[in-house]
């Protein structure tokens, strides 16, 4: 991707993949059945909601693992040059702050395992 839009775009793309799993996943735990009829109960499109913070602890988990190279110069550029109206708004500008919000938590971090990796229980 070379646009601003694109590589928006992609950002919007990349959390719903993360959305996607996290609803899939959070239906099987919540049934407690197998995953045949987690899938069924997906096809029903029951759709379970995610917390902002469940969601940020999860984009940080792929962002560490993908070792995006040059992750924290895109997202940099993409706040400094998405200022048309349309690439600041919607599904656009959540991505947008859930990835620099993101990489703010995990650029801050001390220790990533623990602050990513491990539940609270832990």
């Amino acid at each position: 991707s070379h646009s601003v839009a694109e590589k928006l775009y992609h950002c919007v793309q990349f959390l719903g993949f993360i959305v996607s799993s996290s609803q899939y996943r959070t239906i099987t735990h919540e049934n407690n059945h197998s995953k045949a009829h987690a899938m069924t109960v997906g096809k029903e499109k029951k759709k379970v909601s995610i917390g902002a913070e469940s969601l940020l602890k999860m984009v940080c988990q792929h962002i560490v693992v993908a070792k995006v190279p040059n992750l924290n110069a895109e997202i940099v550029f993409l706040e400094e040059f998405a200022r048309d109206g349309q690439l600041r708004k919607g599904r656009e500008a959540y991505a947008l702050v859930t990835m620099l919000s993101s990489l703010h938590f995990i650029n801050a971090s001390t220790d990533l395992g623990k602050d990513l990796f491990h539940d609270e229980d832990d």
